[in-house]
């Protein structure tokens, strides 16, 4: 669904694909600086040596901290730097050859190990350090074993050296990735609260959260409903090109519904796949996120939803739970396999931007209250200050039309004049009425506005307008307001700019739009030029709407004007 891309370069740049911690420039910094202190340690512990082993110690220390050195010079001038597990693995070739040319005096050598292990763990994951910690216990092993093939005296020292790796390695790498996990979440929530800002309104609100977190977990599609108490639901989509649109009609009453079927209070992961190309293969889990326990108990609704959004794999999870409708945000990717930690992540992110959305709908509540009030005062001082003196003026041109005899040449203008106040005393009515009793609830008040515009445009330019419509269209009173000063423009236009003797005004409802064509004929062998109406395009932008202007060869000029139901 097409939408509008509001993000910055600087943006785009905040949020990348979580591929790994090693994404981040200031850890990369980081941990090229402790490589560096790791060379001082290897150093330092090079001068306790005998005599005999320290030179060639010192030579190989040289080396790594040539090679540390060199990594931290590249991080610190932004350079490109060498991304990739094989810098881990250099680091523990490293520290096994200090621990061999150390010999039965390296074990504090050994100990270093567990720095490329949390190296690896940080930049790359879980499972990349525990294989780093393996390999490192295995090469201790093999050191040992060779400095004694018969591992007598040193068949303790043989077990407590690896198995020291064996088991702090893995350790040392699972704190390593929850840091990881803990400061991802706080970066992510960080920079989305300091860019959504509820005193713009749900709208823009959703729109950042929802382009931020689908770029950062690279979701094709990213969907956020926000039901919030004395509302309806809203649906907003997001793509992971930063495309963004309000969802309405049929689509959003079927999105609602699947969406609010997935229970209020467990985080889901769903993932869809093919065995061999050819078998299916289905996997969702999902935990309660007030207890943290494993449950099943929404995966019927879960592939359901998947199953309408045709999606690989996805994320669901509940926010603003304490409310009668909790909301659901919804990211799906046909590229990346969301994980259980994704769907950790993302609960903990949201759970610190939960106050924002609902801030956001409480202003937007109160505004709108606030300009309900304001329109119900205004509409009664309309009342005294403009209706009175009409009716006055009513009452005056009657008073007239009773002593003009019908043998009076003006007869005919004075009863002419007479139903134009009439009708226009209708219509301040009309307006009052709907001003003093502050709603903005939908009704059918574009379509007799439009057809009173007709006749008085018939009345007094001679312009035969015919007013269209499919039926009655429901609409608020605040979106008929918007869209009525721009069909008025465009009939002055067609009366100032063309010769045209006719025109016609058709209205119609689309799924997610209304939609409202001006038409008039032009001559067919002299063509008007191709033209912008920039008034109208403007009114139109400022609601998210557009306007098309189609000089059609049959010899009709065609004004589309379309806005959304949801501006």
């Amino acid at each position: 669904m097409p939408g509008t891309n509001g993000n910055s370069n600087t943006q785009a740049r905040l949020y990348t694909p979580s591929a790994g911690a090693g994404s981040s420039p200031e850890l990369r910094r980081v941990l090229a600086n402790i490589r560096v202190l790791v060379a001082i340690v290897a150093a330092t512990e090079a001068m306790t040596l005998s005599a005999t082993t320290r030179p060639t110690m010192m030579l190989a220390v040289l080396g790594y901290a040539a090679w540390a050195g060199w990594l931290c010079w590249v991080e610190l001038n932004g350079l490109r730097s060498l991304r990739s597990p094989l810098a881990s693995w250099i680091d523990a070739v490293w520290i096994l050859l200090f621990a061999w040319l150390a010999g039965t005096q390296g074990i504090t050598y050994t100990l270093l190990l567990l720095f490329p292990v949390l190296f690896a763990a940080l930049s790359f994951g879980f499972l990349t350090g525990l294989a780093v910690s393996l390999f490192a216990a295995a090469g201790v092993t093999a050191e040992l074993m060779l400095r004694d093939p018969y591992a007598g005296t040193l068949a303790l020292e043989v077990i407590l050296q690896p198995l020291s790796i064996l088991m702090l390695g893995p350790l040392v790498a699972g704190l390593a990735r929850a840091g990881v996990r803990m400061n991802e979440q706080v970066t992510v929530a960080d920079r989305l609260l300091g860019e959504a800002d509820p005193r713009l309104g749900v709208k823009r609100v959703a729109k950042t959260l929802l382009q931020g977190l689908a770029r950062h977990f690279a979701a094709d599609l990213g969907l956020l409903m926000i039901w919030l108490p004395g509302g309806e639901a809203r649906l907003f989509r997001a793509d992971g090109d930063g495309n963004f649109s309000e969802v309405g009609g049929e689509l959003h009453d079927a999105l609602v519904a699947a969406l609010a079927a997935v229970p209020a209070n467990i985080a889901c992961m769903h993932h869809h796949a093919h065995l061999l190309g050819r078998i299916p293969l289905r996997y969702t889990s999902g935990f309660d996120l007030v207890s943290r326990t494993p449950t099943a108990a929404a995966r019927a609704a879960v592939q359901d939803l998947a199953d309408a959004l045709d999606a690989r794999s996805m994320l669901v999870i509940p926010l603003c739970r304490r409310g009668p409708h909790p909301c659901r945000l919804v990211l799906a990717s046909g590229q990346r396999r969301y994980r259980s930690h994704d769907a950790e992540l993302l609960a903990g992110v949201l759970d610190q931007l939960t106050p924002v959305i609902e801030n956001a709908g409480l202003l937007e509540r109160l505004a709108d209250e606030a300009m309900a009030t304001e329109r119900a005062r205004i509409g009664r001082d309309l009342h005294d200050t403009a209706i009175q003196p009409y009716l006055g003026l009513k009452y005056g041109i009657e008073a007239l039309a009773r002593k003009a005899r019908p043998d009076n040449p003006l007869r005919d203008d004075v009863q002419a004049l007479q139903q134009i106040a009439l009708e226009e005393l209708h219509t301040l009515r009309e307006l009052v009425s709907g001003m003093r009793d502050g709603s903005n609830n939908g009704d059918d008040a574009l379509l007799p506005a439009l057809q009173r515009q007709a006749k008085r445009f018939r009345e007094l330019f001679g312009i035969d307008v015919a007013v269209q419509c499919e039926s009655a269209i429901p609409m608020r009173r605040k979106l008929a307001a918007t869209i009525f000063p721009m069909v008025s423009e465009a009939l002055t236009n067609i009366r100032r700019h063309t010769s045209a003797p006719r025109a016609e005004i058709l209205v119609r409802s689309d799924d997610d739009a209304y939609v409202v064509n001006i038409r008039n004929p032009h001559d067919i062998h002299s063509p008007p030029q191709s033209f912008v109406p920039r008034s109208i395009v403007e009114r139109a932008e400022s609601v998210s709407g557009c306007v098309v202007v189609d000089i059609r060869q049959d010899g009709i000029t065609d004004l589309m004007i379309s806005i959304p139901k949801t501006a």
